[in-house]
């Protein structure tokens, strides 16, 4: 066996950073997930080592950790060494990364954290932040099922299969549904027909692990988006606060107007913070003295909700055991989110507005009809209690203007019909029962009512519906925005009996915002599963 300072071949030794050499035509983008490394190895040390070639020290498996240990500035790290040649290990670099991508994880992962966190085990450093922790932790537990409950135990299938299936086109009422390739379709509707595009489209942030969260919408999808708005016609498109300037370039390259940028508030996130005085004391391998205790991450044990085994466990309240993180104590590295922004860009006007207006029926935003109402909580600021306002009766009347000195004076009065509407707008995340309404079918298990027959004893099985949509949740879609936000966004840049366009249609809040507001919708949505429940939802909005 080929040996390097002495060493087999199989064994993993330390070696100098200096050493090694980094694959200069590596086709792997790992940079978002250094941080997240760097967390992994300052927490648990290096479980994998760093592969790399015998003959020259080049890597082949193991970048993110080599830039992970760059970034905590160590001088030696474990290494594997192979013999073999550059095309083989360029070979089986390809392999290591893309062997990687196949796996998922199965529903058994929220048992196994929910366990972890149990034992008191700190879940932070494992590569999900807290909003994606909270979403596996809150998921129910899926429970094992029996193959006597199944009529035929030979005709089981893995998981039921959606009722829409892949280039499906469904009517419901004046909307249509598209199941589908987003640009496919979008290439298929003709010029100028569109009056407005609301969207929700993926944030690029590799959301819980999800392939279609992997970047942004592409050139692609903003150029057929300009294509199709008429003249003067809005595009609202959310994004991510960190990848909101890649869909902004997209949208303003492909010849759309850049007017504004809209804030939706909605207080929820969870900080996704690194301890810094906790991690320099982990890199140091110092022991911190416990001081007290708190309650877990899991929602209901942060809002004292009793969960059937008294109040669970609690995490440890620690002391900086060393001088560098007593020094560092009460830092971290992230904010809490409290919002996520929406691009509103214009397609160029064909004349002035006022001939814009008149000819295409768009370029113009419905001020009035989206003004906000005294006491509307929609509006979070001024009109209660407000530093630096002196507030009137009722909370609808604040000074304006003042001298020099600080003092206010000119007490303004609200309008009657409410506040000019503002580039934010406030209200929680959309609640259980917003979520599920229609989806009572699919959470009892619709597709596999479709498999196997209504009266089936399959429909009792986990696997039939409920345990696949996590213990009887019909809207299993991880991201829904509310539908009051979405209806306020559809007048604001729809204009009467027109049609918006949803080229990410989801989880269908859009297309259900658009029914209530009196619009026609045209929604796109690649996954059959999420078509079954736009289907069930935008229904339900039909029949109120």
């Amino acid at each position: 066996m080929p040996t390097r300072k002495g060493k087999p071949e199989s064994a993993a030794q330390w070696v100098p950073m200096a050493d090694l050499v980094a694959w200069d035509a590596n086709p792997r983008i790992n940079e978002h997930a250094v941080s997240d490394v760097a967390a992994s190895i300052k927490r648990f040390g290096f479980a994998s080592p760093i592969i790399a070639r015998e003959e020259s020290g080049e890597i082949i498996a193991g970048h993110t950790r080599y830039k992970a240990a760059l970034s905590l500035g160590l001088d030696r790290v474990p290494v594997r060494y192979l013999a073999l040649d550059p095309t083989e290990a360029h070979l089986l670099a390809l392999a290591d990364n893309r062997t990687a991508e196949i796996a998922d994880w199965s529903d058994g992962l929220s048992d196994v954290l929910r366990a972890l966190e149990e034992d008191g085990a700190d879940l932070s450093g494992l590569g999900w932040d807290d909003d994606e922790l909270a979403a596996i932790l809150e998921a129910p537990t899926i429970e094992p099922f029996e193959p006597d409950d199944y009529e035929h135990d030979d005709e089981i299938p893995e998981a039921p299969p959606a009722i829409t299936q892949p280039g499906d086109v469904i009517q419901m009422g004046r909307h249509t549904l598209h199941c589908g390739d987003c640009i496919e379709v979008m290439r298929a509707l003709p010029d100028d027909s569109i009056d407005a595009i609301v969207t929700d489209p993926p944030y690029g942030i590799g959301f819980m692990g999800k392939g279609w969260d992997c970047s942004v919408p592409s050139d692609d999808f903003a150029r057929e988006a300009l294509r199709l708005l008429k003249p003067g016609g809005h595009l609202v498109a959310f994004c991510g606060t960190r990848t909101v300037h890649r869909l902004a370039v997209a949208i303003e390259d492909a010849g759309f107007e850049i007017r504004d940028q809209i804030g939706w508030l909605q207080w929820q996130g969870f900080p996704k913070s690194l301890d810094v005085s906790k991690a320099i004391d982990a890199m140091h391998g110092a022991e911190r003295e416990v001081e007290g205790h708190r309650l877990g991450t899991g929602s209901k044990r942060m809002c004292g909700v009793d969960n059937g085994k008294g109040f669970g466990p609690t995490v440890d309240i620690t002391a900086p055991a060393t001088d560098d993180a007593k020094r560092w104590e009460g830092w971290g590295t992230a904010l809490k989110p409290a919002t996520e922004p929406a691009i509103l860009a214009r397609k160029p006007l064909d004349g002035t507005v006022a001939e814009n207006v008149l000819k295409w029926g768009t370029g113009a935003l419905n001020i009035d009809g989206c003004r906000i109402a005294p006491g509307d909580p929609s509006w979070p600021g001024p009109g209660g209690t407000h530093a630096g306002y002196s507030n009137g009766p009722g909370g609808n009347t604040f000074t304006v203007g003042g001298s020099p000195d600080g003092t206010r004076d000119a007490p303004w009065e609200m309008p009657a019909i409410g506040r000019w509407p503002a580039n934010i707008y406030h209200c929680p995340k959309p609640s259980r029962g917003e979520r599920e309404e229609g989806c009572e079918d699919l959470a009892k298990g619709n597709a596999a009512i479709e498999c196997h027959g209504a009266g089936a004893k399959a429909l009792n099985s986990p696997r039939a519906g409920t345990g696949r949509t996590a213990g009887g949740l019909g809207n299993h879609h991880p991201t829904v925005k509310p539908i009051r936000l979405m209806r306020w966004l559809v007048r604001l840049v729809t204009p009467p009996g027109a049609t918006v366009l949803e080229p990410f249609a989801g989880s269908g809040t859009t297309m259900i915002a658009t029914e209530r507001e009196g619009f026609a919708c045209i929604g796109i949505e690649q996954d059959p599963g999420y078509c079954d429940i736009i289907r069930a939802r935008v229904d339900a909005a039909i029949t109120d």
